[in-house]
């Protein structure tokens, strides 16, 4: 019992670690707006 609780703190501490970076840096700027991919290339003349 005690390697399934030293496994599941493991994944917890992973866990943890992946998403404290991305908590962190979701205020600091906005993220640019999105680039047009698509032209109509029917409309260019």
């Amino acid at each position: 019992m005690s390697e399934g609780w030293i496994i599941f703190g493991i994944c917890v501490i992973f866990v943890l670690g992946a998403a404290l970076p991305l908590i962190s840096k979701r205020d600091e700027t906005p993220l640019p707006p999105a680039k047009e991919t698509l032209r109509d290339w029917r409309s260019d003349k």
